[in-house]
């Protein structure tokens, strides 16, 4: 039963481990309010993460954030919104969060990708 769960992976899209770093607000030295990820790598979620469809892209997309990819994780959501997951040199930002049935069975995430973050 449980190698049935792996069945429909495609090869690139095998289950990885994503660090998750929390949003803390932090008041700079100018006095600006700045949002600051930390994390110390103990926080991590295992997911499956794929490119964002047409429909995701639409659907759940923000008005300075678009969603370029989603993860999927089994069980209740473990990140928030506006929260950071690093994978390698990979970095995704949080857009939207869909707990699946509200059952916590599984967990979509819809994520922006950011190159220019590290």
């Amino acid at each position: 039963m449980n190698n049935t769960r792996m069945m429909y992976v495609r090869p690139g899209n095998l289950f990885k481990d994503f660090i998750i770093e929390g949003n803390k607000q932090v008041v700079t030295s100018t006095g600006r309010v700045a949002n600051c990820h930390t994390g110390d790598g103990t926080k991590t979620l295992k997911g499956c993460l794929a490119e964002a469809s047409d429909e995701d892209r639409t659907n759940h997309s923000q008005k300075d954030h678009i969603v370029t990819h989603t993860i999927v994780q089994a069980g209740s959501p473990k990140a928030k919104r506006t929260d950071k997951l690093v994978l390698g040199e990979r970095v995704f930002y949080i857009v939207d969060i869909d707990d699946a049935g509200s059952l916590g069975i599984s967990t979509i995430y819809y994520a922006e990708e950011r190159r220019d973050v590290k």
